[in-house]
């Protein structure tokens, strides 16, 4: 994360974040007793996590 500026930094951490939820909460791959409003947040959670994870790759300190 040394080659990350703080724009990139917070999009790596916030992207992690929301695919972690987003994995957490997936009733195939995750928990198996997540409520159900919040498991269909699982799929959109885990695809912006990964967007976010690739657009910080863009932030990067020269």
């Amino acid at each position: 994360m040394k080659k990350h500026n703080r724009t990139g930094k917070y999009l790596y951490y916030t992207g992690i974040l929301l695919f972690a939820i987003g994995f957490a909460l997936n009733q195939t791959i995750g928990i198996t007793d997540a409520p159900a409003p919040y498991s269909s947040f699982s799929v959109p959670l885990i695809v912006i996590g990964i967007v976010l994870l690739v657009t910080s790759k863009f932030f990067k300190k020269n």
